[in-house]
């Protein structure tokens, strides 16, 4: 690969805004510099006047390869991905077939998907009520980045654990540096929500709202919370999606949590309206909740920002009259990028902040940093390309199986218009995918 110079484009050299910069790279960022005083020998790339940023990060996704391929593969997905700039994944463990719960279950993924992705990817590990601790052990050893698991779950193949299942396992990795993740949904609690109601009830959207109370998630994460206190050991939660489930972490230094696009932007209102193009688990909540998770996102208090990214063919899983066997589930990682700098950039966040919350942090968090989630000397040479332009979801244009979203009439005023991974134009909005399947890479955590 030849060194090349990006020019004409801004992104942020020191304090919080962007400023103008020349980028030096071949798969590695090799120096940046405020104005192009480099060899004239280089390739240069003109961005135009566009922003540049560190590589998307997404560090939650399902893309469901080997065993659901129908509803998500990695071609489908990390091509998705690079359409949205987002330059690495972090694939959840619980959704392929053999489940990522000990080192060759994982051999036999990575062996399957290494044909098929288009941007780099980490792997979370999975921990059910068969994990024993030497597969937990192996599986670090081997980089995942950190362990899924459920105090709730529909799937026969990854079952959740008991709080005592928890309260073991933590014991055993008392004080070491493991990541353990958790869906917090407490299921005593969904259960007795969904007995309160009837039959007839639960079929509904308002069924389906009061099913999942935010009490779910509260009781979890304070069960949780107070077994990782116990055993000084480092927890995360996914998808949060309450006021109070964020208020219950802020004082714990090991604790941290991701949210989603939907969370910040919708409430159960528009689950009325939206149907199965909004239905996820946990379910949206309320206002307050919404504007909390974005004052979250400029006080530090919501780490970063994820998908959840979990598809499925739009059909008669998402258009089932009872809305109770409606898929819980939906595309998120094309659009991640996109809605953030729409919604965020230059109103409320600076583009520091901006980085933080859609790469940096959660590369921090899962060891993957600064190989990724960085625009430093000795990087990996992962941009993502913006152009402030106003545009309209076409939903026929994502590319995963999904072809729907909640944010399908929303304007958005940031378009991603080219995605390079380590060095290599994987996506430009004039031509498209740029790169064979098989392109994206591994990216083992740095294991202490």
């Amino acid at each position: 690969m030849g060194i090349k110079v990006l020019i004409n484009g801004f992104s942020l050299l020191n304090g919080e805004n962007a400023q103008k910069v020349a980028i030096l790279f071949d798969e590695k960022i090799i120096d940046i510099r405020e104005s192009d005083s480099f060899d004239l020998s280089f390739e240069r790339i003109d961005v135009d006047g566009s922003l540049i940023i560190p590589g998307g990060v997404d560090p939650h996704v399902h893309f469901n390869d080997p065993g659901f391929t129908s509803n998500e593969t990695f071609s489908t997905g990390t091509t998705a991905a690079a359409f949205g700039g987002v330059t690495t994944i972090i694939d959840m463990p619980c959704t392929s077939l053999p489940p990522v719960t000990t080192v060759n279950n994982l051999k036999n993924k990575l062996n399957i998907i290494k044909e098929k992705a288009v941007v780099d990817y980490s792997m979370w590990g999975g921990i059910t009520p068969e994990s024993s601790f030497e597969d937990i052990e192996e599986l670090y050893r081997f980089g995942v980045a950190a362990f899924k698991s459920y105090t709730i779950s529909g799937m026969d193949t990854f079952k959740a654990l008991s709080y005592s299942d928890i309260e073991k396992i933590f014991n055993h990795f008392s004080g070491t540096n493991t990541v353990f993740g958790f869906h917090a949904e407490d299921f005593s609690v969904i259960k007795n929500s969904i007995e309160a109601q009837t039959d007839d009830e639960l079929k509904t959207v308002q069924g389906y709202l009061k099913a999942r109370p935010i009490e779910a998630e509260v009781v979890a994460i304070k069960n949780i919370l107070k077994l990782a206190k116990k055993y000084d050991v480092y927890i995360h939660i996914v998808h949060i999606s309450s006021k109070e489930g964020v208020n219950l972490l802020k004082d714990y230094p090991k604790a941290s949590c991701e949210t989603c696009p939907h969370y910040l932007e919708f409430t159960g209102d528009d689950l009325y309206n939206l149907k199965g193009r909004l239905k996820t688990a946990p379910v949206v909540k309320n206002s307050e909740d919404r504007e909390f998770l974005r004052d979250g996102l400029s006080n530090g208090s919501v780490n970063f920002v994820s998908t959840d990214h979990a598809g499925v063919f739009w059909g008669d899983l998402k258009l089932n009259s009872d809305f109770s066997k409606v898929y819980n589930g939906i595309p998120g990682v094309q659009l991640m990028i996109p809605y953030l700098f729409s919604e965020f950039y230059e109103k409320t966040l600076s583009l520091k902040k901006m980085i933080e919350i859609s790469s940096e942090n959660a590369a921090k968090r899962f060891k993957i940093y600064p190989q990724k989630g960085a625009m430093l000397i000795g990087s990996d040479a992962d941009f993502t390309i913006l152009k402030k332009e106003e545009w309209l979801l076409d939903e026929s244009q994502l590319q995963s199986i999904g072809k729907y979203s909640p944010f399908y009439q929303k304007k958005l005023s940031w378009r991603v218009v080219s995605t390079f991974v380590r060095g290599v134009e994987v996506f430009s909005i004039k031509d498209g995918l740029k790169v064979n399947f098989g392109f994206g890479r591994y990216i083992p955590a740095q294991v202490d």
